[in-house]
């Protein structure tokens, strides 16, 4: 979406191929749950806010996206060998939740309207092949698309288990980064309470490792609102433990785990819950490339296919940052501005 949005600003011709029958993607959102609407994806806005200035690249617009950071007073739990402990969260990192809004909701506002016109839904890209003039995409119901230049921007777990293919085939560097590429599953839960027990964020001894990351997180923080709603975020090998579950067995094991912490304050005032389980997401099979990957990964697989194919995402990034909506947003910048160099 933002590497159209930026043709578009340029007055270049393009086309979206889109795989499902939405825009979005990993920035889904549900506005049904409660009285605010629920970032089923991206939650967090981890730079400062003139990013999102930097995403539109138009300072005529004026941006009424409000966010709002943490407090040093918030206060943390954390839960390890049947112990809960409480403090403050202290200097808190630059992560801001957006207010009443999502990253859905900024790229509808500001990005959508200048592309949806431009966006072919349900298409789902089988072959490209980069070998002649023009670079043809094949579809899977067999159609054809001819581009002069083409952004790449489908998830890294499509490519990894090779839904897509190329002709010529990819770079052997290319090749390995994507087959060695730890590509982190993820789910995400949301909870509503009618009485509100937790803190603003509860970790575990496992809540950041190598291998994954998971908390619970206040998800009604800085809305207007007064429903209480608790998220799960969880990646990685951590994320395994509510994806091998499904239904009240699902429900029953998080209210368990919560119970255990909160003296079955989760069991007494559950009121329902929403899963969103982006491992089994069609298109998608995926969170995001995990944190601890290689600088030379992302590297890697950003390279260019012979000034005929550029790659963009939150997978696909020249620089040492990746895995959320403001990476993928600049490695859309990058691939434009090569494009019209």
């Amino acid at each position: 979406m933002a590497a159209g949005y930026l043709l578009a600003q340029n007055g270049i011709e393009f086309e979206i191929l889109e795989a499902s029958g939405s825009y979005g993607g990993r920035m889904k959102q549900t506005t049904s749950f409660v009285d605010f609407p629920i970032p089923l994806g991206a939650e967090w806005l981890h730079v400062p806010a003139y990013e999102l200035a930097s995403i539109v690249n138009n300072p005529k617009v004026k941006i009424a996206t409000q966010t709002i950071g943490y407090d040093r007073q918030d206060i943390v739990g954390h839960y390890e060998d049947e112990n809960y402990t409480t403090g403050f969260l202290g200097d808190p990192e630059q992560d801001r939740k957006f207010i009443n809004s999502t990253w859905f909701d900024f790229f509808s506002t500001y990005i959508a309207p200048s592309i949806t016109r431009n966006i072919r839904f349900n298409t789902v890209i089988k072959d490209i092949n980069y070998s002649g003039n023009k670079t043809i995409i094949t579809d899977n119901k067999s159609q054809t698309y001819s581009a002069d230049k083409v952004i790449f921007t489908a998830p890294l777990k499509m490519l990894q288990e090779g839904t897509i293919s190329f002709t010529p085939e990819l770079p052997a560097n290319k090749q390995r980064a994507i087959q060695r590429a730890d590509i982190w599953g993820g789910i995400k839960v949301f909870i509503e309470f009618s009485h509100k027990f937790f803190p603003v964020i509860l970790s575990f001894a496992d809540s950041e490792t190598r291998n994954g990351q998971r908390m619970y997180f206040n998800a009604s923080y800085g809305q207007n609102s007064k429903r209480n709603v608790l998220g799960l975020f969880a990646v990685g090998q951590q994320a395994e433990q509510y994806q091998n579950l499904s239904g009240n067995d699902q429900r029953d094991y998080i209210l368990a785990e919560l119970d255990e912490v909160f003296d079955g304050a989760a069991s007494k005032n559950y009121i329902q819950h929403l899963v969103q389980n982006w491992s089994e997401e069609p298109h998608i099979k995926s969170a995001y490339l995990s944190d601890v990957a290689s600088v030379s990964t992302s590297n890697i697989l950003a390279e260019t296919l012979g000034n005929r194919v550029y790659f963009a995402g939150e997978a696909y990034t020249k620089f040492d940052d990746w895995g959320s909506v403001h990476a993928a947003a600049r490695a859309a910048r990058d691939a434009v501005r090569s494009i019209l160099a």
